[in-house]
């Protein structure tokens, strides 16, 4: 379990398994408690948990192993690692908003649109043929990334799903770890990185995709990374990220590939 608490909140992970359940069994009837007392968890021992969730302390510990955790001590550990919305935007950008709010949108837009405008640029589409071409044959896709950037690697595989091929996605650093392990020399990965900083925090994950020769394709502002020497394909997805403007470019870029697939693949 060592990193996975690192790829996203607690909170990311209690939203996904409520907002996909199909049975409201207890284990959904945890999760609903947790969230609607999220900000009172961290403090909270075993069996105030328990009473919280009107469950036993053992069905807390059942389901913090079904989350994917070692034991309870572990998963309190998880909700400990902060996610500050205040990290996003910057200090500058925080004080215009309450000073002058028309005027930091203004500059927010512009950074959008500055970096959609860069993802549709000539260097990018000249790369689309040979990446669609690695699409269609590549034996495995598996999408690598964390944080809201999974949330576009959801978007494009279903989008890829609705026209047959699938592709695989983990939001977990130990599920990432197998999927990456046993890829091959015939099979693609596509690491969305905004600043370039997956390799680094992931090493292990890294290590093992470089490790099984597979197809690389690199979505990131950061182009010029020494993590991307062996990459196949880099597509740059603008060139601001501060206050979190890098995100709209990357989705173009994956809106990109599902358009050129669609167009050069599916279409009969």
């Amino acid at each position: 379990m060592s990193d996975v608490k690192t790829m996203g909140s607690i909170a990311d992970k209690l939203l996904s398994y409520v907002n996909t359940a199909l049975v409201h069994d207890t284990n959904y009837q945890i999760a609903a408690s947790m969230l609607n007392h999220y900000d009172k968890l961290e403090k909270m021992t075993l069996s105030e948990m328990a009473e919280l969730c009107f469950v036993s302390k053992s069905a807390i510990t059942r389901y913090c192993h079904f989350l994917g955790f070692n034991d309870f001590s572990e998963f309190r550990d998880a909700l400990e690692q902060k996610f500050d919305m205040g990290e996003d935007y910057t200090k500058q950008f925080q004080k215009q908003m309450h000073e002058n709010s028309k005027e930091a949108i203004e500059r927010y837009c512009q950074d959008i649109h500055s970096n959609i405008k860069k993802a549709f640029d000539s260097q990018n589409q000249e790369k689309l043929p040979e990446i669609i071409k690695s699409l269609q044959e590549a034996r495995r896709i598996v999408f690598l990334s964390h944080h809201f950037l999974c949330d576009i690697g959801h978007y494009f595989q279903s989008k890829m799903m609705m026209m047959g091929k699938y592709v695989e996605q983990f939001v977990d650093y130990d599920m990432q770890l197998e999927s990456v392990r046993t890829l091959e020399k015939e099979d693609l990965a596509i690491i969305c990185s905004i600043g370039g900083s997956y390799p680094a925090r992931y090493d292990g994950i890294w290590n093992a995709m470089k490790c099984s020769g597979c197809k690389q394709l690199v979505i990131t502002q950061n182009e010029g990374s020494p993590y991307w020497n062996n990459a196949d394909f880099i597509l740059k997805c603008g060139e601001f990220n501060r206050n979190d403007v890098g995100k709209y470019a990357a989705l173009v870029i994956m809106d990109l590939l599902v358009m050129n697939y669609y167009t050069n693949v599916y279409i009969k």
